[in-house]
């Protein structure tokens, strides 16, 4: 089916979650709750996705979704007058309702969603089973269509047995929707309009919802800093899930963690207590080892990285190269078969081939002003305690001799030593 508009719900006040901004910016894996639904939609979608927010969570979700329209919901009167607010907005036959609120919806689902529409054109919506239903919303059955969703606290004693629940996404006529939106009544104890009064309504007219059932798991939302936990313990476990399947080994992955954007080919190995953040490329056969973190760097070839190593953002480790304990890399270039075995710190830094930079090095990359360059050429030796103050350029097959102080240019070829006379008093 073409041309279906995704209108993401996205102006609650997210009063019971503790924190200094909107939950729905929060990060989930490196990106933004709210931006998981967005991506998601837009895979159905394209452009034709509108959120609808409030007037103090505007500019917060306008800096991070780029393209999408945004409506403000002026008045929070519930799920149904969130829908009104979008109502111009939606220029399709017919349209999806996302949560903000709940990243974990795969396209998949959708496309299964879109499928079962078909079947009748008017409504249809995701249901899932789960063995512990209290707080969702029951749905009731009559001949294989819904007759009503029953939130818990209207639940009667045999509507508690029922396992499947509501997961409020939903896929309608946009004429038939809106024609029945209106009959909706507010709430007698919040005065709000919700959605959920709009299926008994559809069935008293015999234009009944049909429905697809997915798993538990996409269906959570996030209303607290608990289920928040809960949902970025599902979110790396589909992550974990996808490396293994491709032959990433993962040595106890509980304690591992990854973005939503890492790439990793296989026969990689993952040691214990990895932290790889966003824009992480590693290629097969490196190995990652315990208590390492990574952030925007290539990782290429038969590489070894770690333990303890630091590798931050605009990084790139050529093939068959050694990053050891204790060793951090910025914002540089480290050239095939080099090692930086341990205790070193290199930033800013272009690193040939076959180079070894001994233990306590460290490139002086800051003035106090600007970040400057460090070059190393190919093979070439950086003795142990080695401070090289930049902007400089060590040629190639050049010789640090251990705790020397290098602020000069060294041509090719060259042994360079400095240190002060021993005196032993």
């Amino acid at each position: 089916m073409k041309n279906i508009t995704t209108v993401i719900l996205a102006a609650g006040r997210s009063t019971r979650f503790i924190s200094s901004k909107s939950k729905l910016t929060h990060d989930l894996a490196g990106l933004p709750i709210v931006s998981h639904v967005y991506n998601t939609a837009k895979k159905i979608s394209g452009k034709n996705v509108v959120v609808v927010c409030n007037k103090n969570n505007h500019a917060e979700l306008n800096s991070i979704l780029n393209g999408c329209k945004l409506v403000i919901q002026k008045s929070q009167k519930g799920t149904a007058d969130a829908i009104e607010a979008a109502r111009t907005h939606i220029k399709t036959e017919n349209f999806i309702i996302l949560f903000g609120d709940v990243p974990l919806v795969t396209d998949s689902s959708l496309k299964k969603l879109i499928r079962n529409f078909k079947k009748n054109n008017k409504g249809s919506m995701i249901l899932f089973k789960t063995s512990n239903p209290y707080g969702y919303g029951r749905v009731v059955l009559e001949k294989n269509k819904v007759v009503k969703v029953v939130e818990e606290i209207h639940t009667t004693k045999s509507q508690k047995l029922i396992e499947l629940c509501n997961s409020g996404i939903m896929l309608v006529n946009k004429f038939i929707f809106f024609k029945n939106l209106k009959l909706i009544k507010f709430s007698k104890i919040k005065k709000e309009k919700y959605l959920t009064d709009l299926f008994e309504i559809y069935f008293k007219k015999n234009i009944p919802f049909s429905f697809s059932i997915s798993q538990e798991d996409e269906m959570i939302g996030i209303n607290n800093l608990f289920e928040f936990n809960k949902v970025d313990y599902l979110f790396q476990k589909r992550l974990i899930n996808n490396f293994i399947m491709r032959g990433v080994l993962i040595r106890r992955p509980q304690s591992c963690y990854f973005s939503y954007d890492t790439k990793i080919e296989k026969k990689v190995v993952i040691e214990p207590n990895v932290n790889i953040r966003k824009n992480v490329i590693i290629k097969s056969g490196t190995i990652i080892k315990n208590f390492s973190d990574l952030e925007g760097v290539v990782v290429k070839e038969n590489c070894s990285i770690g333990p303890h190593a630091r590798i931050r953002p605009n990084s790139k480790i050529e093939k068959n190269c050694k990053i050891g304990n204790y060793v951090e890399v910025k914002n540089s270039i480290i050239g095939n078969n080099t090692s930086i075995s341990h205790l070193s710190y290199v930033g800013d830094s272009k690193v040939g081939n076959d180079v070894n930079i001994g233990a306590g090095c460290i490139t002086c990359n800051y003035d106090g002003i600007k970040k400057n360059k460090t070059y190393i050429g190919n093979k070439s030796f950086i003795g142990s305690n080695s401070s090289l103050i930049a902007p400089v350029k060590i040629g190639n097959n050049v010789k640090i001799g251990a705790g020397s102080v290098i602020n000069k240019d060294i041509p090719n070829n060259k042994l360079a030593i400095r240190r002060s006379k021993l005196k032993i008093y």
